[in-house]
């Protein structure tokens, strides 16, 4: 049966105590038989530590098998419970069992103790491993809730970042008294804007970046940054695994993991310590993916681990939500977890953390290993900025950021036509004819139309015709509609309007790709 059982017994006669352990030995099973008679005793050892199994005699002076009963599933309800008598009627078993009793033996029959001992251990692992799953199963629900309203919120709060950052910059570009002021208006907007980063980064719709790259490598080049924002009064200890540990993902967004890990691991060692960084590689199977909630294969591991405070136990089913922090009050915005199991959860991975109070923290990161080649960046080029003479025709719902997008082009020395829906852009596609428009800038998501619908029927009308999204939700949304980025091109909202600018440029300044308007026809209608 494996390890040393740790076996409960309520039992006030001796010889039958000395039976019972005669005949769990002899059925070959290792079991360490504690034996007590009163309900003090009973409580006693059930505060002692946890047991495997509890056997229990029906018929006691003094305290009630039913009362033992009641008293253990208190305690731990899991913990098997098997009554033990030497006569008593059916009526009376049925009365256990439907209390919770797993078993009834009859003392005349104690062969069949050990397999009964053995099927409510096996029964008590099943229920222990559903509870877990099913655990794990509400916390993603919760966290696909959170995330979905999160990624709401940032959508809306993105259009109006769009409105107040635009503005400021282009009042900026005068000689404008008020300079000082923009200028921390345009500060607080981007502080703002980072929020709303890391609320979608949780709620897994930000647009990533993906290519493979050496985890090792990666970590490595973060090693000298990560000793200086650390501090000296934490020693940073570094274990990197001897093979490579490529993975696809977003290089940038791994590092914005590590990097929030640490300084969660320094805020927990105010008075110095020890932080250290491991990767390895390890094959998940069986009961561990299903755990970590992964398929069974080879993944990439980052351990961040600390010897500071640690994590109240009661806190550990929250780390991740957003907002919740452990830290005191204007200490922390609760988003730094939240950022990091929204980066993993996207790129396929899955994040697991072990703490003990005044012993440290571990978080572990797991990302599918990668067969490919590393991928090396290929160098920034700048775009041009078209010739200032195309017409570019602006669908946008939101009346504001409609209004910025029109002066932001027109400043620029383009002829811009405004739509303030779907709709309205249509009939201006259909009464200019087929030649007159060479861009088409439009939100995503709008009311009755969509942006990629309208996309698709405008490049019906003009094959040639250049499409440029752009959206307060994310990328993520765009693959909603089945365009994907080789097919158009994504601006994400906020965004300044030199970036407006130079994303119409790299447009206009190349032709369309033929596989661009064969991508428009198969747009998801919806």
């Amino acid at each position: 049966m494996g390890a040393c059982l740790r076996i409960l017994l309520v039992e006030d006669c001796q010889n039958d105590a000395d039976l019972i352990s005669y005949t769990l030995k002899r059925a070959g099973c290792d079991a360490q038989v504690t034996r007590v008679e009163t309900e003090a005793q009973f409580r006693a050892a059930l505060e002692s530590g946890s047991w495997d199994v509890i056997l229990s005699d029906y018929s006691l002076p003094g305290f009630r098998c039913e009362d033992a009963l009641h008293i253990a599933h208190e305690q731990n309800a899991n913990t098997p419970f098997i009554a033990l008598s030497g006569t008593v009627d059916e009526e009376t078993i049925l009365n256990l069992l439907r209390a919770g009793a797993g078993d009834y033996v009859m003392k005349g029959n104690l062969a069949r103790l050990p397999s009964a001992v053995q099927r409510e251990i096996r029964n008590a692992e099943g229920r222990l491993q559903r509870q877990r799953l099913e655990a794990q199963l509400q916390q993603a629900m919760k966290m696909e809730a959170v995330g979905r309203l999160a990624g709401g919120v940032a959508h809306d709060f993105n259009n109006l970042l769009t409105v107040i950052t635009g503005f400021a910059q282009l009042a900026l570009l005068d000689d404008n008294p008020a300079r000082a002021g923009l200028e921390q208006i345009l500060l607080a907007a981007e502080r703002a804007s980072a929020l709303t980063r890391q609320l979608l980064a949780f709620s897994r719709q930000q647009a990533l970046e993906p290519r493979v790259f050496d985890l090792n490598r990666l970590i490595g080049d973060m090693e000298k940054m990560l000793r200086r924002l650390i501090g000296e009064d934490i020693e940073v200890i570094t274990s990197m695994s001897g093979e490579p540990l490529n993975v696809r993902a977003d290089p940038g967004q791994i590092e914005q993991v590590v990097l929030n890990l640490a300084v969660n691991s320094r805020d927990a060692m105010p008075r110095g310590g020890k932080l250290i960084l491991n990767t390895s590689r390890r094959k998940l199977e069986g009961d561990a993916a299903v755990a970590h909630g992964l398929a069974e294969q080879e993944y990439c591991v980052i351990s961040v681990s600390d010897n500071g405070s640690g994590i109240p136990a009661s806190a550990m089913p929250h780390i991740f939500e957003p907002f919740f922090t452990t830290k005191p009050e204007g200490q922390g915005t609760g988003l730094g977890l939240s950022t990091v199991y929204g980066i993993v959860k996207q790129s396929g991975g899955s994040i697991h953390a072990h703490s003990e109070l005044h012993i440290g923290t571990t978080m572990t990161v797991f990302l599918p290993a990668s067969h490919g080649a590393v991928e090396e960046l290929t160098p920034y080029e700048s775009a041009p900025a078209g010739s200032g003479q195309e017409t570019i025709l602006v669908a946008e719902d939101e009346s504001k950021v409609l209004d910025l997008v029109c002066k932001c082009l027109v400043g620029r020395g383009f002829a811009v036509l405004a739509a303030s829906s779907a709709e309205a852009a249509l009939e201006i596609l259909h009464a200019r004819g087929p030649a007159g428009i060479d861009l088409l800038i439009t939100d995503v998501v709008m009311p009755h139309i969509a942006g990629p619908v309208l996309a698709s029927r405008a490049c019906e009308l003009l094959p040639n015709l250049r499409v440029l999204f752009m959206s307060g939700y994310t990328e993520d949304v765009i693959r909603h509609y089945g365009i994907a980025r080789r097919n158009a091109t994504f601006l994400q909202k906020p965004f300044a309007p030199s970036e407006l600018v130079r994303k119409v440029g790299q447009l206009l300044d190349r032709p369309p790709a033929p596989e661009a308007t064969a991508g428009m026809a198969k747009v998801r209608q919806a």
